[in-house]
């Protein structure tokens, strides 16, 4: 592995995976190039040159803000693409997507180890929000841990300890694993948005060193079996929500895991949804009107010469995610009519409102 000069014109350097080599070498017709990624690991955005950079404009002009990111030296191609793509470029044809989702850890209901109230994690050396893994059978049985100065000890509370040992896996944590939008500002209902979104995924690849460890079922009956195995011993797994439902946490009888903190102060809640306009434009405002320490949230979404206030209480907005065509009533009344399919909502306004 080796750095390009990339100096002068812009360099395209491309290889095969290890599976697109493997195909390749069958001679049985099986390879064919039926798709690519694009990944931009090594860019650092910051070199752009315009009127937002520490470093003021490009003398040259706005042809050249992104000339130190084209001449940015770039790592050789190389055939493990899970260890040069960490980043994978992606387009969405929506224009009005405010955040992307994220996978997260979720140590609410499996707690990593820095949770632990012991010396060991006190001491240093302990990676935050990661886990102790027990590969044996001794580090496995709190039993093993029976002294007083282990009371605390990760080993024998379990906190943050995933059990190797197959006879003890279930009584560890296990890593759990959200996907979701990781803000503050939306309500629980709308951090995975609709399936039409194409944001909520149901399909998901883990890859594991496969000298290391496996994916066991959350029920302990499993062992995943690999989809396939590099000549870097690294095992790709492939999960599907439809096929593999025993590896999908469902908590108490739950459909979902429940998510982290979405409210960021519990006792003062925003509790009115309002469009606003004024000078400012329009603006879409989530608050508690009476209030005024209580959280808010505010984004504005047009201009407008009139001066009004639409209020909502955020209870009475109940309505599946999709886009909206919204007309609002002097007589304290809107209508919600779905550009997706054929449904509608009325849904009385707050007595506050105003219309100019």
């Amino acid at each position: 592995m080796a750095f390009l000069d990339n100096s002068g014109d812009i360099i395209l350097d491309a290889v095969l995976t290890d599976v697109g080599r493997k195909r390749l070498a069958a001679g049985n017709g099986s390879f064919s190039v039926s798709k690519f990624a694009l990944g931009d690991d090594e860019i650092d955005y910051s070199l752009y040159r315009n009127s937002n950079s520490t470093e003021g404009s490009h003398p040259s002009g706005s042809a050249y803000y992104d000339l130190n990111i084209l001449q940015t030296p770039v790592l050789e191609a190389f055939t493990n693409s899970s260890s040069v793509l960490k980043a994978r470029l992606v387009s969405y044809s929506q224009a009005d997507l405010l955040y992307l989702p994220v996978i997260k850890n979720n140590d609410k209901v499996s707690p990593t180890v820095d949770k632990a109230a012991s010396s060991i994690t006190a001491n240093g050396g302990i990676p935050e929000g990661g886990y102790l893994v027990g590969v044996g059978r001794t580090t496995c049985d709190p039993s093993t841990f029976k002294s007083d100065a282990d009371k605390v000890s990760p080993f024998r509370t379990r906190t943050g300890l995933i059990c190797g040992d197959r006879g003890f896996a279930l009584d560890g944590q296990f890593v759990c694993l959200d996907q979701g939008l990781d803000n503050t500002t939306l309500s629980p209902a709308a951090l995975l948005g609709s399936s039409e979104s194409g944001l909520v995924e149901t399909q998901y690849m883990v890859e594991l060193d496969n000298r290391l460890a496996q994916v066991l079922s959350l029920d302990g009956s499993a062992v995943a079996r690999p989809t396939f195995v590099d000549d870097d011993n690294i095992a790709s797994y492939f999960f599907s929500l439809n096929l593999n439902q025993n590896y999908f946490a469902k908590p108490r009888g739950k459909a979902t895991i429940e998510p982290f903190d979405v409210v960021p102060d519990r006792e003062n809640p925003a509790n009115t949804f309002s469009v606003i306009g004024d000078s400012n434009g329009v603006r879409i405002v989530v608050r508690d009107k009476k209030n005024d320490t209580s959280n808010d949230f505010s984004i504005t979404v047009g201009e407008t010469s009139d001066i009004f206030s639409f209020n909502f209480k955020v209870e009475n907005i109940k309505i599946l995610p999709g886009t909206y065509e919204v007309v609002v009533s002097q007589k304290l009344i809107s209508r919600f009519t779905s550009k997706n399919r054929d449904l509608t909502y009325f849904i009385a306004l707050e007595p506050d409102s105003t219309f100019g």
